[in-house]
């Protein structure tokens, strides 16, 4: 299948859907052998006829990376022959085996070429001439906007004009879906016309060929290194090249590089060997072993003893020994049987091994630490591919990904130590580049252990080259400002400033890393930005988003420095403004009062916006809101020019993409890049200005363009001379049709040669720093009298400066003293209301103490009363117990009493009867 190639060259949105119905213009390129680039590409020349000096052709490859009954098309673009060589790998290993291409042409024309929108050809004006009424009419002075009736022959001021500058606010809904929800701009349709060209036969020459074949075939021939006007057999030019063919041939074209490419048994070990370190001699055996596909095992590992190393089959003898010398790091080997008597590992087939032990991700990122280095945006499949193509193994993803963090561990060390590494890279680049600024600053609060000892943490670091600070010398004073951010182990933001030079070409400013964007990180930018890089006489006009640290560091005053003059990206603006609306018809309206050059027109587009159906109140209120800051986004209201006509901060944003691919990686690497990445954009721009030189351009390529292109308007233009004080000329120039196909009457402009002005306010002398100060050729009288009217216009501007300056510098001084007066009242109603309040405390802590007694007698008196009434008790109880007592006493001693009475009682009984009874024997005695 690498024999055919299908080629599509129109409908790219149904080549990206994989072309569910058949493409009537697919045309199918048949080749003998499997064809390189070059061939590829001159085929698609001369089938498509697409052979003007002047056509471009772009490849893109489209392949199926779904499995299955699942179909899933991706594209990749093919501009190289390592790109074709990809691409026809991948086809191979997916589900569609199909080479299929899509084939664009791209023309070079130089004219229309705009940065600022799609090129479209200069169209010729032929309208009636406009009254002297209109001409002189005056421009509207409103605040805010006054009504206006709409005008007759109303025309677009400068939208048919040639853009010096790069104001392309892109697509407004796809740029707010990407802030906001983070989605992927789709693919652009993209189309390519065919040569209709049917004309009448030519003549041919004696090879049988028309003018337009022989040019065709000088291209071929340029492309292919093949004439295609001599016959294969006819062609001797590779006759010294020629074998004997005796027979049946095999054809052996080019093929990848395979694991039976090196001879295994070829011993290049030997002893007495020597390396410089110990380290190499490990990468050293690791490498022999992985390019001869015999792995082994470590026996004896010892830094100060020996290395030995064995087969991984314990039966063959192969086996290394190496010790390190006495003296120093280098080792050598000391004996060693270089010959494998295995079979070794299969390197085909079903037990073929995928991988080698060896092969791991320290040794992958030690061999390719220099090309990480060159590119450190090498992607992880680039790794793959890498080794793949060096050591002919397949290593996974995670080893291609675990080996490119080592390499970068390797370059740049860990993630902490890159931090450690700033300063002293810095210093290293500054060495190297005089008149480098670099600046960087520890945390003033934040503390980490390093080595055992407490250190400050890295906060934020700066850096500028002094070759980008000389070409800013020569660069309009307009520069972009932007933050990126990364998206390491840390993160953090890299703040960038960017000029341009006249052929809009990019000068990095500065950088900056610092932690995240807010007032400090920006005002402590803009400080050194402006005391160390911009010259303190030069008055710079900043554009950028409306980010609240780049609005107020840009009001900052620094004593001895000129002022910034800052301005909004209109990009920044009108998405904004989008976000308000959700309209994109409306946002592209706003856009074009941005770049209205004069109020008139401003005037009569703001109030189209104003009285739009589709404007919602969020609209409404947003077009309120801004209308005081028109200076700061309106062309038209534009003080001194300061803008230079750009309106977007494009430029920091395109370098941003350039910086996108290694935000990832450590703050070192991002330093080195820059480093890098500036060398290589001043080489090729020294390159482009010496080929400018060389050719005895009068002016850089964008500018002679502008040049030219304004020449070729002023054909149909003409002047009339009204006054020769202030050399005033009326400008004339004839209707016809603009580029988006609207018609208009003539038109009439007033040109003043002694203050530079024009009424159509695109071109306006700029009175900051930079403006129009002469050449040195042979002047005319007005020449001379305008520089001198311009001189003045200077002088009086810096006595004007100068006395707004004092001014602020009095109100700022009144300012302080009203601030001084306000902290002396604050501090006396401060002290006044802690008096107060130790007042209250005091008589609060009195009050407490007398509670505090009042609540103790009273306890004290219910303690006594407790105790009296305690004391109460127990005297009764004690009264009680004695009344018990002295009762029983009573009953004891009437008990002892009648007990008394009873013996008494008894004894005088028996002593009765004692009587008795004498008595009784006494008679009868007698008787």
């Amino acid at each position: 299948m690498e024999r055919i190639v299908h080629v599509h060259h129109v409908e790219k949105d149904a080549f990206l859907k994989g072309n569910i119905e058949p493409d009537p213009e697919e045309v199918d390129l048949v080749f003998d052998l499997s064809p390189s680039f070059a061939e590829v590409v001159a085929q698609v020349r001369v089938e498509l006829n697409w052979n003007e000096p002047n056509d471009g052709v772009e490849l893109e490859g489209r392949h199926n990376v779904g499995f299955g009954m699942h179909t899933r098309w991706k594209t990749m673009r093919i501009n190289s022959e390592q790109r074709w060589s990809v691409y026809k790998e991948t086809v191979a290993g997916s589900e569609d085996k199909a080479l299929e291409l899509f084939a664009t042409k791209t023309v070079d024309a130089r004219i229309e070429l705009d940065l600022n929108r799609p090129s479209s050809p200069v169209q010729e004006r032929s309208p009636p001439p406009m009254s002297q009424e209109e001409a002189t009419q005056s421009p509207i002075v409103q605040s805010p906007i006054a009504q206006q009736p709409p005008l007759d022959n109303e025309y677009d001021d400068g939208d048919d004009g040639f853009e010096m500058n790069d104001n392309n606010v892109g697509d407004l809904d796809k740029y707010w879906t990407q802030e906001e929800m983070d989605h992927s701009i789709p693919y652009s349709r993209c189309y390519a016309s065919d040569s209709d060209d049917d004309g009448p036969e030519e003549e041919v020459d004696e090879d049988g060929l028309t003018a337009k074949e022989a040019e065709r075939a000088e291209i071929f021939k340029k492309v292919t290194g093949r004439d295609i006007r001599v016959p294969l057999f006819r062609d001797v030019s590779l006759a010294d090249g020629a074998v004997v063919d005796g027979g049946k041939s095999f054809l052996l074209g080019a093929r990848p590089i395979s694991k039976r490419d090196v001879d295994a048994t070829t011993a290049m070990i030997s002893k007495g060997l020597t390396f410089d370190t110990f380290l190499e001699l490990k990468i050293w055996l690791k490498e022999f072993s992985i390019k001869h596909h015999r792995p082994y095992i470590v026996v004896h590992s010892d830094l100060k003893k020996r290395y030995t190393l064995k087969c991984v089959d314990k039966r063959c003898p192969w086996v290394v020994r190496a010790r390190p010398f006495k003296k120093g790091p280098s080792w050598h080997i000391t004996s060693c049987v270089a010959t494998h008597m295995c079979r070794g590992p299969k390197l085909d087939g079903k037990d073929a091994q995928p991988d080698h032990r060896q092969l791991t991700s320290e040794f992958i990122a030690y061999k390719l630490s220099a090309e990480i280095s060159s590119l450190p945006i090498m992607s992880i499949k680039s790794v793959q591919d890498t080794v793949k193509s060096r050591f002919a193994y397949d290593v996974k993803y995670g080893k291609a990904w675990k080996a490119k963090q080592a390499a970068f561990k390797m370059l740049y060390g860990d993630w902490e130590e890159a931090y450690n590494r700033v300063p002293r890279l810095l210093l290293a680049m500054a060495a190297t580049n005089p008149g480098m600024v670099h600046v960087v600053e520890p945390s003033a609060t934040k503390m980490t252990l390093h080595d055992g000892k407490r250190v400050r943490v890295f906060h934020r670091a700066f850096w500028s080259f002094e070759q980008c600070t000389r070409a800013f010398e020569h660069c309009r004073p307009v520069i972009a400002v932007d933050g990126t951010f990364l998206t390491g182990q840390y993160k953090g933001t890299l703040l960038v400033a960017i000029a341009n030079d006249a052929s809009n070409r990019l000068v990095p400013l500065a950088f900056a890393l610092v932690e995240i964007e807010n007032n400090d990180n920006w005002e402590w930018f803009f400080h050194i930005l402006r005391t160390r890089v911009i010259p303190p006489s030069k008055e710079v006009c900043v554009i950028s988003d409306r980010h609240q640290g780049i609005l107020n560091a840009v009001e900052l005053a620094i004593p001895g420095h000129a002022p910034l003059h800052h301005r909004w990206c209109m990009r920044h603006f009108c998405a904004n403004f989008y976000r308000a609306c959700k309209s994109k018809e409306l946002s592209d309206l706003l856009q074009d009062c941005c770049l209205a050059y004069s109020e008139r027109r401003f005037a009569n587009l703001y109030n189209g916006l104003l009285k739009h159906k589709d404007l919602n109140a969020g609209g409404q209120e947003f077009l309120h809101r801004h209308l005081i800051f028109n200076s700061k986004w309106a062309r038209a209201y534009d003080e001194d020019g300061r803008r230079y006509g750009q309106m977007t901060s494009n430029m920091a944003e395109c370098f941003n993409n350039v910086l996108k691919g290694v935000r990832a990686l450590p703050v070192t690497a991002i330093i080195q890049y820059t480093f890098e990445k500036l060398n290589v954009y001043f080489q090729n721009y020294t390159d482009e200005t010496e080929k400018e030189i060389a050719n005895n351009c009068e002016f850089p390529t964008k500018v002679q363009e502008f040049m030219d292109f304004q020449a070729r308007k002023a054909d149909s233009q003409t002047a009339t001379f009204y006054d020769n004080v202030d050399w005033v000329y009326q400008v004339n120039e004839p209707g016809g049709t603009t580029q988006g196909g609207v018609q208009h009457g003539g038109r009439a402009f007033r040109v003043s040669l002694k203050t530079c002005e024009c009424t159509c306010m695109a071109t306006q002398p700029t009175k900051g720093k930079g403006a129009w100060e002469g050449n040195d050729k042979e002047e005319s009288v007005w020449e001379e009298a305008v520089r001198t009217v311009r001189k003045r216009e200077k002088e009086e501007a810096a006595r004007k400066e100068k006395e707004e300056h004092e001014k602020k510098m009095a109100e700022r001084a009144r300012m302080q003293r009203g601030y001084e007066e306000y902290l002396l009242r604050n501090k006396r109603r401060n002290d006044k209301l802690k008096a107060e309040r130790d007042r209250e405390a005091r008589a609060k802590f009195l009050r407490s103490c007398q509670l505090e007694q009042i609540a103790r007698e009273r306890a004290n008196r219910m303690h006594l009363e407790e105790v009296a009434r305690e004391a109460e008790r127990i005297k009764e109880e004690r009264a009680q117990m004695e009344d018990a007592k002295t009762e029983e006493r009573h009953h004891f001693f009437d008990s002892v009493v009648q007990l008394a009475r009873d013996i008494r009682e008894k004894e005088e009984l028996a002593e009765e009867s004692k009587k008795k009874k004498a008595r009784g024997e006494g008679a009868f005695a007698t008787q």
